[in-house]
């Protein structure tokens, strides 16, 4: 991904976190429905696993004490795919606009792993169908064929599955131990399927609509790696400011037990 696309896809999810609004009254402690696990225990990754998702579920109306918006939906501002001077078969430019995507909540978590000792917290999500609907404008080509139109859009993703870790640096804060995020990456793999449904499409002619239309579905995969990579990058980006926002004003022993309880 270029680094103006980079800088535009960070400065979006800033700007969708600030819209949350500020935090409240600073709490020191999870909200209740959080489930805490002992940190250095053999046995702790069913516990891990349900700790996480239980902790999508609640983000997905937000958090309020932290400042965090909900997750349900997902609300991306901008996020543009494509490049010009690509002579690629298919070469769609596609600024995508006020994105709104569904059922991330719905996530179930495998593969749990933590490394207190150098603070790695990862796991693989899969959800069996995301849905998202916003606006577009597409100028392009897609085998020869010239494609373009502004309007509506909507597309499915049918299996998506993430890998995410969290990575931190422990410090001391008023006698306690905190965490201050470093890195979240976030890995996509390309999804079973994905459907797109562009409205508008040659000022709304329904025939040529209709066989672009057909023909981004045929050839998805072609599309996908352009949108993988600013998707995860945005996906990072929030992520990591959500999990900020938390491990800020709650300590370590408050979120991961001494022992087992």
């Amino acid at each position: 991904m270029s680094r103006i696309l980079s800088l535009c896809v960070g400065v979006a999810a800033v700007a969708l976190l600030l819209a949350g609004g500020r935090a409240g009254a600073a709490p020191n402690k999870l909200p209740p429905a959080f489930k805490l696990c002992p940190r250095n225990d053999p046995n702790t990754v069913p516990c891990l696993e349900d700790a996480v998702d239980v902790a999508i579920r609640e983000l997905a109306s937000g958090l309020k004490d932290f400042g965090i918006p909900s997750l349900e939906p997902l609300q991306i501002p901008q996020l543009g795919i494509g490049d010009p001077n690509s002579d690629a078969p298919v070469n769609l430019k596609i600024n995508f606009t006020d994105i709104r995507i569904y059922n991330l909540s719905n996530a179930k978590t495998s593969n749990a792993k933590l490394d207190y000792d150098t603070f790695l917290l990862s796991g693989h999500e899969r959800v069996n169908s995301i849905y998202a609907e916003g606006n577009y404008v597409m100028d392009g080509r897609i085998l020869l064929i010239p494609a373009k139109g502004e309007g509506k859009v909507s597309f499915t993703l049918t299996t998506l599955q993430v890998d995410l870790a969290m990575k931190g640096e422990k410090y001391a804060k008023k006698d306690k131990e905190f965490l201050k995020i470093t890195e979240f990456p976030v890995n996509i793999y390309e999804p079973d399927k994905i459907v797109f449904n562009f409205e508008n499409l040659f000022n709304g002619d329904k025939t040529l609509g209709s066989s672009i239309n057909n023909l981004v579905n045929e050839n998805w995969k072609e599309i996908w790696p352009q949108l993988q990579d600013p998707l995860q990058q945005f996906l990072s980006y929030s992520f990591r400011e959500y999990a900020r926002r938390i491990f800020d004003k709650v300590s370590l022993d408050d979120v991961f037990l001494v022992k087992a309880p």
